[in-house]
């Protein structure tokens, strides 16, 4: 049996060799023709399909655990793969760590969520419409706080349009449990940008610039409302401005966000996101 010790193990190898892969391309995926205005937001998935890797830690304020409020923590590995190398048919796998649980100083694995199969719809440079159905495993230890019990299946809808230097994205999810308590859910989010792209001009941004670094900045609305379940009712508003700044010559992205409920309902008072990407093209192992 795979112990909690030998998954952390895993994870922080998973996180070594897939950012330690030498066969990296700049950007989007090599040969993409997407615009590089379609940047990569923190927590608003963008709807084009590409093999990529991220790391991603969130630092929680005043997280609630029952009626207790503390510091937390969470780490994410974030995988996703292009299967067929023309950007249409991918799948994307997360994999949470945190110490979120009832359990104080406990830092585990979570509820682990795949995006079994992301279809684009529409594939355009600038415009992407993409189905994806999703699984989310009971994976966590549910005495802890750490996972749900639940295994849940749900329909998503993500859409990206660019112009010129800006992006728009949103994402649309519906979300119930299949086994294990009774759950629904629905969410919701939208992403602004603007890439200070300076080779742009009148047309399409680049899916590459030739410049040393492209700041990036971005906001975040994000809502989910609980349907049917222990929290049935909850629903909960958020904002998230971020910075982002992408090294086109190297690939590696970097994000720093601040999250904030503007609602009564709330799961934490403040959330901090960094995050670490780049895109390697390892779906070239399966073609």
């Amino acid at each position: 049996m795979i112990t909690n010790g030998c998954l952390k193990i895993i994870f922080v190898l998973a996180v070594f060799l897939l950012f330690s892969e030498s066969r990296s391309v700049s950007g989007h995926e090599e040969g993409a023709p997407f615009s590089g205005a379609i940047g990569e937001p923190v927590l608003v998935h963008h709807a084009h399909i590409e093999d990529e890797q991220f790391f991603n830690s969130i630092f929680f304020d005043n997280f609630r655990t029952g009626k207790e409020k503390r510091a937390a923590f969470a780490n994410q590995m974030e995988m996703a793969v292009d299967w067929t190398g023309e950007f249409r048919l991918g799948s994307e796998i997360f994999i949470p760590f945190s110490n979120t649980g009832t359990s104080r100083g406990q830092y585990e694995l979570g509820d682990i969520e795949l995006q079994a199969i992301k279809y684009a719809f529409i594939n355009d440079p600038e415009k992407i419409l993409t189905g994806i159905f999703s699984v989310g495993l009971p994976t966590g230890n549910t005495s802890r706080g750490l996972g749900t019990n639940e295994t849940r299946l749900g329909g998503l809808l993500f859409f990206d349009q660019a112009y010129r230097n800006w992006y728009l994205g949103l994402n649309a999810e519906f979300t119930a449990s299949v086994s294990g308590p009774t759950f629904s859910n629905v969410e919701a989010g939208m992403a602004l940008s603007y890439s200070f792209i300076r080779e742009t001009g009148e047309g399409m941004a680049p899916t590459l610039p030739h410049q040393p670094l492209v700041p990036i900045i971005s906001l975040e609305i994000l809502a989910e409302s609980v349907l049917a379940g222990g929290d049935a009712g909850t629903d909960v508003v958020t904002l998230l401005p971020s910075l982002q700044l992408w090294q086109p010559a190297s690939d590696w992205i970097f994000l720093l966000g601040v999250q904030f409920p503007v609602s009564r309902d709330r799961a934490n008072d403040l959330a901090i996101h960094f995050q670490v990407g780049k895109h390697f093209d390892w779906g070239h192992f399966f073609r």
